[in-house]
């Protein structure tokens, strides 16, 4: 995310200066999320995608993004929490996750029961 606000910025030939004086924020709070020491509020990041011209979902993403990963850093669980947090939203993965080891496990007994036939065939 630093560096989508820093590049956007510089393309629009802005100061931190003026981001400051035109959305309000203090200049050295700009300067901190352009390096990443701290993160913006989620209207923060709202006013700097709208002033830099940043595509808002790209942005938003990328906000989300950080603030997950200072949630979970450092937590030996977090990736699986992340991973649970997945499936609650998005249950179709679940789904086709279990259809796909149902699947696996077919033919995985579909193996057996040949090997099993071609034994008493014999």
């Amino acid at each position: 995310m630093k560096t989508l606000l820093k590049t956007a910025r510089e393309k629009k030939g802005f100061k931190t200066r003026e981001v400051s004086r035109l959305l309000k924020i203090d200049q050295a709070l700009i300067s901190k999320f352009e390096s990443g020491q701290r993160t913006p509020t989620k209207k923060q990041v709202e006013q700097l995608a709208q002033l830099l011209e940043i595509d808002f979902e790209i942005l938003m993403t990328a906000w989300l993004k950080e603030k997950i990963r200072q949630a979970i850093s450092g937590e030996t669980l977090g990736l699986k929490a992340l991973q649970e947090i997945e499936r609650e939203l998005n249950p179709e993965t679940a789904t086709n996750q279990a259809v796909n080891q149902l699947f696996e496990e077919m033919e995985a007994l579909k193996t057996k029961m040949e090997a099993l036939r071609n034994t008493q065939s014999s």
